[in-house]
């Protein structure tokens, strides 16, 4: 992570498990936290909510994003905002990097959490 205001790159020490989404804190500032979730083609992150707005944007690849009973398709590029509380769910179409930003009191374990759930 980096810790010194020094330029990170979204796509050093990239990995994509078959299993389970892979994530990484990148970065941290007196607002936000920026993570990289790579996404193997076919691995579902499934239902959750986060307690704060959350940032998506899809940096290579492609997911389908299910929102508020809405599946939108999602391509390099694409960003997408979420307040806090709203249940949403994506499964990537081919191996993907997602850059999320969270809020400063938002929690990587909880990100972690949602990975983990069966």
């Amino acid at each position: 992570m980096n810790k010194k205001n020094n330029p990170i790159s979204l796509y050093q020490e990239v990995s994509f498990a078959a299993a389970k989404p892979s994530v990484t804190l990148l970065l941290e500032t007196s607002s936000t936290k920026e993570l990289r979730i790579c996404l193997a083609k076919g691995v579902l992150m499934a239902d959750h909510k986060s307690p704060f707005p959350i940032v998506i944007h899809i940096q290579e690849g492609s997911i389908d994003f299910h929102t508020d009973g809405i599946m939108h398709k999602m391509t390099k590029g694409d960003l997408i905002g979420l307040e806090g509380s709203i249940l949403h769910n994506l499964k990537a179409n081919e191996n993907s990097i997602i850059r999320l930003s969270i809020h400063e009191q938002d929690q990587v374990e909880r990100v972690q959490d949602v990975i983990n759930k069966k």
